[in-house]
């Protein structure tokens, strides 16, 4: 779990490229609303790696050693696919 930590957490660290770097990984629009909903979807992309990172500790805390490091392994792969498709 720990070799999986620093990992994991390089979308808290990436967090400050798309509150204040102008990334709009999914476009920009007219309507102030779908604006709105796109960036929700943004704040997503790094958030959501993270969660699952800190459920999976929680996870393996409790005793299931298993799918915390399944959930891990996903919040890894979610990490490298928003990496790729952000960064690229």
């Amino acid at each position: 779990m720990l070799a999986l930590a620093g990992l994991n957490l390089w979308p808290a660290v990436a967090c400050p490229f798309f509150l204040f770097g102008g990334l709009h990984p999914f476009g920009t629009s007219e309507s102030a609303w779908v604006e709105g909903c796109l960036y929700i979807l943004t704040q997503l992309l790094w958030i959501t790696p993270t969660l699952a990172f800190f459920a999976s500790l929680e996870l393996y805390r409790r005793g299931w050693e298993r799918w915390g490091v399944v959930l891990a392994v996903v919040s890894l792969l979610l990490t490298a696919a928003m990496g790729l498709w952000v960064f690229s």
